[in-house]
């Protein structure tokens, strides 16, 4: 992928991770149905969050460094 498309769905994806906690977005879980025991708007918030770090991991590897390149000339004002 171009880095230019790597950096914009990293960006997408940590808005996507903002609004889908916010709690309008929660309350559509509010209801009293559980799975093996536990509220279903806790599962909801758990899996989000295991989803953004695995997420976070994986963009992590694999957007490119934000090193100099050795074909541009460095700006030397100092």
């Amino acid at each position: 992928m171009i880095r230019r498309k790597l950096v914009a769905a990293a960006l997408f994806f940590t808005l996507f991770g903002v609004i889908a906690l916010f709690p309008p977005f929660i309350f559509l879980f509010r209801f009293d149905g559980r799975l093996a025991g536990v509220p279903v708007e806790t599962v909801y918030v758990f899996v989000l969050w295991a989803v953004l770090v695995v997420g976070a991991c994986w963009f992590s590897r694999t957007l490119p460094d934000d090193a100099p390149r050795k074909d541009r000339p460095t700006d030397r004002r100092t």
